[in-house]
């Protein structure tokens, strides 16, 4: 049972007149009288009595009716459906993110994304760089924002979305705080905060890199998962680290983030996505600020996130 012929049904059965049902679905009045009798004869059935005078409908033609008109509604639901899809207006975004690209890179994408496209389900999870890029790699999530740079990854594709310095977070009571920028130097005799390096062994050594570079080895005297576990204990006057500019947005009281003079530290954030990108992926890159084009995953000058 061809669709069009049910078209031409309910046009028929609507209008009792072969000129306007015709006329309704663009069709010659012949074309329609021959899909007519193609129904009825594949239903083995007359669904329409007519003569000069009138059409009128028969106990079967009634039947189907009703039926037809449903299955022409799913149809063409089915229709809008796949067709809404293809456009990236429904389905499931799944994004894995670094701690650093809620601060204030992700919430307003996010705000723009749900208003234009809220037939669109976001899934999202906070990971580790590492998790995040594997993420990608396993098909768990369809996006990621991660932290440059990264292994190669054969058809990863990668956009830069954000270039910020590094800041130091220090205890709101320490000599430090007063400050309007901290040489890294000036830090080897404080008692330092950094990622575990069986976490984030790149960032880790990053940091680690760096001071050894101005001088000093660094006094690590607490290890930690996260930022905001780094910055709680900052508060609590245990010691200071290492945070992007934007985490000052999420600085717990008694935190004071100061600025690394003379230092080079940064944060490197991009999107990363495997192979060809859905409607939905691009639909949101393309909300994404993009700093500069980034398409290959070859290894760059280490840079540092937390």
């Amino acid at each position: 049972m061809e669709l069009r012929h049910l078209r031409s049904f309910v046009a028929l059965a609507e209008e009792l007149h072969f000129g306007r049902a015709a006329q309704r679905v663009f069709l010659a009045q012949p074309a329609l009288s021959k899909q007519i009798s193609a129904l009825e004869k594949e239903l083995a059935v007359s669904l329409f009595e007519r003569d000069k005078r009138q059409v009128v409908l028969t106990t079967a033609g009634a039947a189907l009716l009703e039926d037809a008109r449903r299955l022409l509604t799913q149809a063409d639901g089915a229709v809008e459906r796949a067709r809404s899809a293809g456009r990236g207006a429904t389905g499931i975004l799944r994004i894995g993110f670094i701690a650093p690209a809620l601060y204030d890179l992700l919430p307003p994408v996010l705000r723009v994304f749900r208003a234009r496209h809220p037939g669109v389900r976001l899934a999202l999870e906070e990971m580790h760089n590492t998790e995040a890029v594997n993420a990608v790699r396993s098909r768990y999530v369809q996006l990621a924002f991660v932290r440059l740079p990264i292994e190669p990854v054969s058809e990863l594709s990668v956009v830069t979305v954000r270039s910020e310095p590094v800041m130091l977070a220090v205890p709101e009571g320490s000599a430090l705080a007063a400050r309007e920028a901290v040489d890294l130097a000036e830090l080897a005799d404080e008692d330092m905060i950094l990622i575990a390096r069986s976490q984030e062994q790149e960032l880790h050594d990053y940091y680690v890199t760096q001071c050894a570079a101005a001088g000093f080895s660094p006094r690590i005297s607490h290890e930690v998962d996260r930022t905001h576990v780094a910055l709680g204990l900052v508060a609590s006057g245990l010691g200071v680290c290492f945070v992007p500019r934007s985490g000052r947005r999420v600085a717990q009281p008694g935190v004071v983030c100061v600025p690394l003079a003379g230092a080079s530290l940064r944060l490197t954030m991009a999107a990363a996505w495997l192979g060809e990108p859905d409607s939905i992926v691009r639909n949101f890159l393309a909300l994404c600020p993009v700093e500069r084009q980034h398409l290959s995953t070859t290894r760059a000058t280490p840079v540092a996130s937390l």
